[in-house]
């Protein structure tokens, strides 16, 4: 579509009705390179927000865009904050809402979109999803730590990222409080490093495995990155390893990436996770 998308809700809500836009902007970088590759990608949300406005309106202008879809959240950053500046700056603006829950926003996209019939159906089929996973939910209540890693090709070798998802964050909300987990990342954390992204905080050291000890190891987003992490420990430290419940029972499991910015894909996520971890 002839569109940009300013939002990482509003692109998982249009592909689920088979619209994708020409170009967007979203937070989830570079793993969103991977989801999307046949889109330009402008830049992340905080800097279209921020010191780079002028790559949006410059792009908006260049490809001859018909309209951009803002996000709104009602929290921080809230892209639709930028629709009136940018409707002063003369482009079309549609702002696709989430406050008002993801039924509506998927509603609201199909009006948007022209997909009214195709959001019904969307709509329907994602309430049925999540009935059935919260209806077969098991409640193992184990001690898990999620890391998560991010790679992207390098100058001449791969670039990896190793981040743990902090207790407190969405995915404690969304899918260890339902399940009866506790998150354990504490001991790996520093007081020093900024969380970001709801709730993740890179580790630059991958420390206090032992203390944490975790029953359970979710790995998400490249998985490669967890494993090698949790190999070099294994070698270096191999009578810590053996102690740790996680490590020792071969309780390492890939799992999908869980945030607020792909609320489509939730349903499938809380089952995975509940299979993984009841084992």
């Amino acid at each position: 579509m002839n569109t940009i998308f300013v939002g990482d809700r509003v692109a998982d809500v249009a592909r689920s009705l088979g619209c994708y836009p020409k170009a967007m902007v979203g937070g989830q970088v570079p793993m969103i390179e991977t989801e999307y590759p046949f889109v330009c990608q402008l830049d992340c949300v905080l800097c279209i927000m921020g010191a780079k406005r002028k790559m949006l309106l410059n792009a908006y202008r260049k490809m001859d865009i018909d309209y951009v879809v803002l996000e709104r959240t009602g929290g921080d950053p809230d892209p639709s904050g930028m629709a009136a500046e940018l409707e002063a700056e003369g482009l079309a603006v549609r702002v696709l809402d989430f406050t008002r829950g993801l039924e509506h926003a998927i509603a609201e996209a199909g009006g948007i979109f022209g997909r009214e019939k195709e959001a019904v159906k969307v709509a329907a089929e994602y309430g049925r999803q999540l009935e059935a996973a919260q209806a077969n939910l098991p409640r193992p209540g184990k001690r898990v730590l999620v890391l998560l890693g991010i790679s992207r090709p390098g100058a001449g070798a791969q670039e990896r990222y190793l981040l743990a998802e902090t207790p407190g964050g969405f995915v404690d909300t969304a899918l260890l409080a339902p399940l009866g987990c506790e998150n354990v990342a504490g001991p790996l954390l520093s007081p020093t490093e900024e969380t970001v992204m709801g709730g993740i905080q890179l580790l630059r050291e991958f420390k206090g495995l032992e203390e944490a000890n975790p029953d359970a190891i979710a790995l998400t987003g490249d998985p490669l990155v967890g494993l090698l992490a949790l190999r070099d420990f294994a070698r270096e430290h191999p009578g810590q390893a053996a102690r740790i419940p996680a490590l020792r029972d071969h309780a390492v499991y890939a799992l999908p990436h869980c945030c607020d910015a792909n609320p489509m894909s939730y349903p499938h996520s809380l089952a995975l996770w509940g299979q993984a971890l009841a084992g």
